[in-house]
């Protein structure tokens, strides 16, 4: 990309950090959770069972900052740990019906944020713009970890076909070796 684009990367890092904010807010007004608890909701109604590794490594957080989530979300009853279905050792984490109703509220504000930015754009240049997006979007992660981490806000009920399948799907109580992180995080 050359200097004549430089307008371009400019006003598409704009709007990816304000659809950010707008989703930040968004979600913060249909939940009490502050900091990655919200997404953590998502990431475990979206992969049922992942330990607090694997979502640690999706969120992006150390282990103990991965612990304190967790732990906020068993005390609000929203999640809870049960023992892994490979490893009894190991505990997975699942949501409860109240941390599935939270999710979907959680969806839902930032659904309305996203739509609420789309309402600009005439529907008629609605194919367009996902083709571009998708196509960008798949730049960003380098595996099935990364890919989900990239998508923890997102409802993977409107994506039928999602882009990120191609890097495969995170295994419940898959080992660390194979959840690395993308040298880029470390």
């Amino acid at each position: 990309m050359n200097e004549t684009h430089a307008r371009l990367a400019n006003l598409l890092g704009a709007l990816a950090n304000g659809i950010s904010d707008r989703i930040r807010m968004a979600v913060a007004k249909q939940t009490s959770l502050g900091g990655e608890a919200a997404a953590a909701l998502i990431v475990i109604g979206h992969m049922p069972g992942p330990s607090i590794d694997q979502l640690g490594r999706v969120l992006k957080l150390s282990h103990p900052g991965t612990v304190r989530v967790v732990d906020r979300l068993v005390a609000a009853g929203l999640a809870e740990r049960k023992s892994g279905a490979g490893d009894r050792r190991a505990l997975a984490l699942h949501l409860t019906i109240a941390g599935e109703t939270e999710r979907a509220a959680v969806l839902e504000g930032r659904r309305a944020a996203i739509y609420a930015v789309l309402d600009h754009v005439a529907p008629a240049d609605y194919l367009v713009l996902e083709r571009l997006v998708e196509k960008m979007l798949v730049t960003l992660p380098c595996d099935a970890t990364s890919a989900l981490s990239v998508c923890r806000f997102c409802d993977q009920n409107a994506c039928s076909t999602c882009p990120m399948n191609k890097f495969g799907e995170v295994a419940p109580q898959a080992k660390a070796s194979s959840l690395a992180r993308p040298a880029s995080v470390l």
